[in-house]
């Protein structure tokens, strides 16, 4: 915007009789020129004021958007560790469902070699008295093993359970954490989004100050014009 211009030495006496007056009485009034901080300096502290504001703002953005990164990094990376856990130990839970039906068709394959050898002993009953002592030994060796194979197989039961429900738990913390993993991301976008609000907020602010400057610089040419208009 162009400044006014002072009035000259041929202008309409009326208006230099008016503006002697007004600034006869700011003379009196005001404080000395000495004693007055000059105008420009007053403009450069303040300049210097609101950079330094500026500045510490930008510093804690800068703080706080790390400090967010950096917990958002940790908790992705403990979601994939978890998340390998879950899948190892489910590995682990099939291969021992595998082994245990392979030892349940074990176990039903002897309990036919049992049957059969039965079967051959009731039909072979000229040679049962000289197979009796053998043949209780083999039936408690094959008793010894069912009960090894039910103990083992009960075992195994009871661990595939426990595991079965650990892997539940896991599994609800894992939906817990993401549940929380998501509330964290959200909070984490609506602190950008304030973030970037405050700084158009400062952007407006710079360009005010700005054209404060351009207008206190104006004002400073029309002053001094004026000032010379009054001396002469």
């Amino acid at each position: 915007m162009p400044a006014p211009e002072a009035p000259s030495s041929s202008s309409n006496p009326a208006v230099d009789e008016e503006l002697e007056v007004v600034f006869a009485r700011q003379l009196l009034q005001g404080p000395s020129e000495e004693e007055a901080t000059p105008l420009p300096q007053v403009l450069v502290q303040v300049r210097e004021s609101i950079m330094e504001a500026t500045s510490s703002a930008e510093a804690a953005f800068r703080r706080e958007w790390a400090a967010l990164e950096s917990e958002r990094q940790r908790l992705s990376d403990w979601h994939t560790r978890l998340e390998a856990q879950t899948k190892a130990e489910a590995s682990h839970a099939a291969k021992v469902r595998s082994k245990l039906k392979a030892d349940q068709e074990a176990y039903r394959a002897n309990l036919r070699k049992v049957f059969d050898r039965e079967f051959a002993v009731s039909s072979q009953e000229k040679t049962l008295a000289q197979r009796e002592e053998t043949f209780a030994l083999e039936v408690v060796g094959f008793a010894a093993q069912r009960s090894e194979l039910e103990t083992r197989l009960a075992a195994q039961q009871s661990e595939l359970e426990t595991r079965s429900q650990g892997l539940e738990v896991r599994k609800q913390e894992l939906d817990n954490l993401s549940a929380t993993l998501q509330g964290w991301r959200e909070q984490l976008q609506e602190r950008a989004s304030k973030l970037a609000v405050a700084e158009a907020e400062l952007e407006e602010d710079r360009k005010s100050l700005d054209k404060r400057e351009s207008l206190t610089a104006n004002m400073e040419k029309l002053l001094g014009r004026q000032r010379d208009s009054l001396k002469k």
